[in-house]
């Protein structure tokens, strides 16, 4: 074991990425690659599987790029479903404002990095910005406040139809077409401009980070989708548009799977499939992780195997098992059950301190708890009543459990505002990976198949045994078998 102790550790990081050192251990993956080149423009993964530490990695510890973290907590949404595309369709109603607010975000960027601020363009951008919004760096939650943008300069003054437009009324009434051609047409122009800016000075290429996009989001409504949409649609436009150009420009949007899977529209699945990313992980990426930071936080030196005993849990499970397996495979997760067993290890005096079995164990009241909570964030915007469903768990009282019994103790916890019946309740359950379902092979054996860990495996309806994640067992107050007496 050698002379690592656990004794002096404060913790292994922040659960939340946003206050956390994540740029002292990051660990570089695939994906950074491919955000670095501008290969892909949506990165996808639950709640904790490490999007805000890729934006932290690109805003702040990036270097020959310019990059900005547009962070939407507090983003004024009902602000924004004012400024509707009235031209467009439903799904492209919000497309317009997007491409404003990015160009505005490209622009601003431009003007700040700008080492020649005498040129005309310089000028006439900057003063756009002054005009409409007192300086050259307005807060993102401003960019679509004023009631009516003002286009006085040439350079920068677009046209519509054969007109050209010396401003542009943001709150005109409903029904009126011309708002998103004016947009578009100034955002155009606006980027236009930045870009033979950028491109004079040689400046580097610029990525933009839209991350919190779920912050405060109780209930996923229509307008939401499709103002996600907008900015999708919109960041994939903007691309294109500063490509041709010969300058790279990626917005790149950072979304919750749940979210993304809600979501309705026609290159959904191109997207999907050519520019998006799924932040997966695996048992031994996390464990490089956890080596990672333990090293960082620890020395250099400093493993897994120096701050574990050897012993075995129950069952012939080695302790990292036993964590994983309580887990969605996300490093929120791991960071939060080890967090919980350094507290449990810190109460006892044995010198080198070092992670034995009891305390693995007695971490997971305080883990299940958390994921309960963490649960709470992804379900409750899609079904409110989702608690019931863990009522009927509780009332099972065991991990495992066959449809009948859910269905039986669902029915008698199920209010009168919850509207999902019990088949769509099991569906929604393992959509979450809250349960997995019992899979029989060719040759007599089964095993159980979660959505996390088996993302293409699907629903199967015609499941009949169940199984409660793990992580969640001492929260619903689970056994392993039926109690007899």
């Amino acid at each position: 074991m050698g002379s690592i102790s656990l004794r002096g550790l404060m913790s292994f990081g922040d659960v939340a990425a946003e206050d956390d050192a994540v740029l002292e251990y990051f660990l570089t993956t695939e994906a950074v690659e491919r955000l670095r080149v501008g290969d892909a423009f949506v990165v996808l993964g639950r709640k904790g599987a490490g999007k805000t530490a890729l934006v932290r990695h690109f805003s702040e510890g990036q270097v020959g790029q310019l990059s900005r973290a547009l962070n939407l907590r507090g983003y004024p949404w009902s602000l924004h479903s004012r400024r509707v595309d009235s031209g467009a369709s439903p799904i492209e109603a919000f497309v317009s404002s997007w491409r404003y607010l990015i160009a505005i975000e490209v622009a601003a960027i431009i003007l700040e990095a700008s080492e020649r601020p005498q040129s005309q363009k310089y000028l006439d951008l900057k003063e756009f910005f002054k005009e409409n919004y007192g300086g050259p760096s307005p807060q993102l939650s401003d960019i679509l406040r004023p009631p009516r943008l003002k286009v006085s300069r040439a350079s920068i003054q677009p046209s519509v139809l054969g007109a050209m437009l010396g401003g542009i009324d943001l709150e005109r009434g409903g029904g009126d077409y011309r708002l998103g051609l004016e947009l578009n047409a100034l955002s155009s122009t606006l980027l236009k401009t930045a870009i033979d800016i950028a491109k004079n000075e040689a400046l580097p290429s610029i990525s933009l980070h839209f991350d919190e996009l779920d912050q405060g989001l109780s209930t996923f409504d229509e307008d939401r989708r499709r103002m996600l949409i907008g900015l999708i649609l919109a960041a994939r436009e903007l691309r294109r548009e500063s490509a041709a150009a010969g300058y790279m420009v990626n917005p790149i949007v950072y979304l919750r799977t749940d979210l993304w899977d809600d979501l309705d529209f026609s290159d959904k699945n191109k997207i999907t499939e050519t520019t998006a990313i799924n932040l997966d992980w695996t048992s031994d990426t996390l464990f490089a992780l956890v080596g990672a930071r333990t090293g960082a936080k620890l020395g250099d030196g400093a493993t897994w195997d120096d701050i574990a005993s050897p012993g075995l849990m129950r069952g012939s499970q080695t302790k990292w098992n036993h964590i994983i397996s309580r887990t969605f495979l996300r490093p929120r997760d791991v960071i939060k059950f080890m967090n919980a067993a350094l507290s449990k290890a810190k109460t006892r005096s044995e010198e080198p301190l070092v992670f034995e079995n009891h305390d693995i164990v007695n971490a997971r009241e305080e883990y299940s708890a958390y994921l309960k909570r963490e649960l709470d964030d992804e379900i409750l915007p899609h079904w409110s009543q989702w608690g019931e469903a863990l009522q009927a768990f509780s009332a099972i009282s065991t991990v495992t459990f066959d449809k009948a019994d859910f269905e039986r103790e669902y029915s008698s916890k199920r209010s009168s505002k919850n509207m999902v019946a019990s088949e769509d309740a099991l569906g929604l359950l393992f959509r979450f990976s809250v349960i997995g379902y019992e899979k029989r092979s060719g040759y007599g054996g089964s095993s159980w198949v979660f959505q996390y860990s088996d993302p293409q495996a699907g629903w199967d309806a015609a499941a009949i045994k169940f199984k409660v994640h793990p992580g969640l067992k001492e929260y619903a107050k689970l056994s392993e078998t039926r109690q007899i007496g």
